[in-house]
């Protein structure tokens, strides 16, 4: 990836984690004041539109080794933002399909997330989108949505110029923990991996937080359970594009050489693991959550860490970290040797000369282990000549009517690859080929 581009991927997915969790506004002055053409809605916005929520609130982010890792870049590449945004947009162009036909190529964004390439409309209009298994809705901006929307959005969705665009007109609204997007569903075709859905719902934004309006990808492409319309990857099976309702990925991490990041869909792809699939049964019918037996951790003075019994977890590609119930991944932590670093809630700092000495993470569930490294679950920051070590699992508070879960982010994806097999409800885990 090219150095400069990675600096204009870092300030995006910086303003993504250090953003704090924050009330949603109506803004109902921007929606009284759109005005839509012809293929938009006629209905005007009712007060509060209908929510389309997540079951389960994400954890927010630490902010403190994002700023850090935003100023060791702007260290390393200091280019004025005109130019950089310039760079950025001729990547995008440079970026196509050029993967097999199952297969969508993902862009690595500084291994905080992981984004490809999808075409709506006829003829087909070209969006970089987020793969996100904690979400079923697909959305994108639409060209209604305000200038001052915009934010760095490069491409919006204008249902005018597809021959194939079916106006719906119901509205939505996506609510996740960082931000949140409104607008209308509409009908059109999606293309993906040239596989190509006929009359697929999807969401045409015109309202987004600053979370989404200044990120550098175009909108979301869900991968989760949906108790409305058909997702993308239903109709993909429904339509008989797909073999199986399968689908898997491969993460690249961007300090380890190895194969650029893939979504295989229909199955899995042979190139990127080795050795037989571990699966685990979903225990729920709405996400991708199984139930962990327990944690162990074998300490360096000889003791084992029992924790975590019975607890459910979460598979997440748009979650950077791992999440846990704040007092268990304090203990975690400081028997791990990390310190906390005094004003920041459950932001651990471990000293990096000691990093090969620590042990495996591990998770039982069923009788079956799952591990992680070191270099998994440390997120290691370069800053003013020195490295800078900090514990990628981190804690968060339930309230007292929740159940504590884990979330299993994207640092827990990379230690495997991963097969999402909807059919049978389960999660199939294999060793990566890095």
């Amino acid at each position: 990836m090219n150095l400069s581009l990675v600096a204009v991927l870092a300030l995006t997915l910086v303003s993504i984690c250090v953003a704090q969790y924050k009330s949603i506004p109506l803004l109902l002055a921007e929606r009284t004041a759109w005005k839509p053409n012809d293929g938009a809605p006629k209905q005007p916005w009712r007060s509060r539109p209908p929510l389309l929520r997540k079951p389960i609130r994400r954890p927010v982010p630490s902010r403190q080794p994002y700023k850090q890792l935003l100023e060791n870049l702007r260290q390393r590449y200091p280019r004025p933002k005109e130019v950089l945004r310039e760079h950025y947009q001729q990547q995008v162009r440079d970026f196509n399909l050029t993967a097999s036909a199952k297969d969508v190529k993902l862009r690595n964004y500084f291994d905080t997330l992981y984004s490809g390439l999808i075409t709506i409309g006829t003829p087909e209009q070209q969006f970089d989108v987020a793969f996100d298994t904690g979400s079923p809705m697909t959305w994108v901006p639409s060209i209604h949505c305000p200038p001052e929307h915009f934010g760095y959005k490069y491409r919006t969705y204008n249902n005018a110029s597809s021959s194939t665009f079916q106006a719906n007109g119901k509205e939505f609204e996506a609510v996740y923990d960082l931000g949140f997007v409104a607008g209308y569903r509409s009908q059109d075709t999606v293309t993906v991996a040239g596989l190509t859905i006929q009359n697929q719902t999807f969401g045409e934004a015109i309202i987004e937080s600053d979370l989404f309006s200044n990120s550098r990808t175009d909108g979301v492409f869900g991968l989760g359970f949906s108790n409305e319309e058909p997702t993308v990857f239903d109709n993909l099976v429904n339509q008989g594009l797909l073999p199986a309702p399968v689908f898997s990925f491969y993460l690249n991490k961007l300090d380890i050489p190895g194969p650029d990041s893939v979504l295989t869909l229909g199955g899995t792809n042979p190139e990127y693991y080795t050795g037989d699939f571990t699966f685990i049964n979903l225990t729920a019918t709405d996400r991708w959550q199984f139930e962990i037996d327990n944690f162990r951790v074998q300490l360096s003075n000889g003791d084992v860490l029992f924790m975590g019994s019975g607890s459910p977890a979460i598979v997440d590609s748009s979650t950077s970290l791992i999440f846990g119930p704040m007092e268990e991944v304090d203990v975690l932590n400081r028997k791990l040797g990390a310190k906390p670093l005094p004003g920041h809630v459950s932001l651990f700092e471990f000293d990096c000369s000691e990093l090969d000495s620590l042990p495996d993470f591990e998770f039982y569930v069923n009788g079956q282990k799952l591990s992680i490294s070191s270099k998994d679950y440390v997120l290691k920051i370069f800053l003013y000549g020195t490295d800078l070590c900090y514990s990628g699992i981190m804690g968060r508070r339930w309230k007292e009517s929740e159940t504590p879960v884990w979330f299993l982010g994207l640092n827990f994806m990379r230690a495997y690859y991963i097969q999402f097999d909807k059919g049978n409800r389960r999660i199939g885990f294999a060793k990566p080929k890095y």
